[in-house]
């Protein structure tokens, strides 16, 4: 804007030459970088845990990271990148701000913090003398967004296994059907495919069999065949017993009765038990008729008192 004489001048040249960022995340990124380190590992740090964290996170992290994190995160927010919550909470100001402070550091140094992060607040909770749920399903996100790509011992992938495990059953108990079947993948994802059944084989066994379970509770044939194709492959006999009957509901509950029935013989062959007897056989009629005879000529308390089976193995066929 020109005073005198008073109007607006350009200089469509100088305009041309000016190098304009090809995003508000890039402009971003570079705004945060000329901050000072330490403020700028607060914001990668916030950046990983996500758009809004608690302060006791950060005191967690702080531990393991030999800085005061709650005090770093206070900073960048004086600076306008974060705002309090309140006492307990604090979040970015916008979601474009925590992509720019996320995309600071590489995908890789990204896929080592979260499992960083996520080891040390599980060390925390699981350390404590009573577990938070809160905490530790924030750890086991974050040791998921790590990834089994980060880590190189087997001992490691396999703890992060039993981890998704115990959270994916937390969450059944808490009819989280969803987030169950999902933290249950991630627990399969950190297994050993070619060696797993035979080094932790009931870590395997209870983690494909729960996604199968979750599966069919969600009605997801294709994960049902998926996960189930494990568990029939390579566990023992008597442990195929609650896949199976998985697969059956799941065929049931898609109309698929044929192979639904099919895969019931399988599991009474496998119980030792006699297949079903075909509608054609000529003495089928009389021994229903008997056990009708049977069954009418007893009360209901003689029937309610009888002994229960002691086969464990053949409970499941009551379900």
């Amino acid at each position: 804007l020109n005073i005198s004489p008073p109007q607006w001048a350009w200089d469509i040249e100088n305009i041309s030459n000016l190098e304009i960022s090809d995003s508000v995340v890039a402009l971003l990124v570079s705004e945060m970088q000329r901050l000072q380190p330490n403020l700028q590992l607060g914001l990668k740090v916030a950046a990983c845990m996500g758009s809004c964290t608690a302060y006791s996170i950060f005191d967690i992290l702080s531990q393991d990271l030999g800085v005061n994190l709650r005090d770093l995160v206070d900073q960048v927010a004086a600076k306008g990148y974060m705002v309090r919550v309140d006492e307990a909470k604090i979040r970015f100001a916008h979601d474009k701000i925590q992509q720019a402070a996320y995309e600071m550091t590489s995908q890789q140094q990204r896929h080592e913090n979260h499992m960083r992060f996520g080891l040390a607040i599980c060390s925390h909770v699981l350390g404590g003398s009573v577990e938070n749920d809160e905490l530790f399903f924030v750890a086991v996100h974050q040791i998921n967004r790590g990834g089994p790509g980060v880590l190189e011992d087997s001992n490691q992938k396999d703890m992060a296994a039993a981890l998704n495990l115990k959270a994916g059953k937390r969450s059944m108990e808490l009819s989280d059907f969803s987030t169950a079947f999902s933290l249950f993948q991630h627990g399969v994802s950190f297994l050993d495919e070619d060696q797993c059944w035979v080094t932790q084989y009931d870590l395997s066994l209870d983690l494909f069999d729960s996604a199968v379970e979750m599966a069919c509770a969600l009605n997801d044939g294709v994960a049902v065949k998926t996960m189930s194709q494990q568990i029939l492959s390579h566990a023992k006999v008597d442990d195929k017993l609650n896949c199976l009957y998985a697969v059956a509901k799941s065929l049931r509950l898609t109309y698929e009765f044929q192979g639904s029935k099919k895969v019931a013989f399988r599991m009474l062959e496998q119980l030792g038990e006699r297949l079903p007897r075909p509608t054609d056989d000529i003495g089928l009629a009389s021994d229903i008729e008997e056990m009708k005879l049977i069954l009418m000529g007893m009360t209901d308390e003689s029937i309610l008192n009888m002994n229960e089976t002691n086969q464990q193995k053949r409970d499941i066929l009551l379900l």
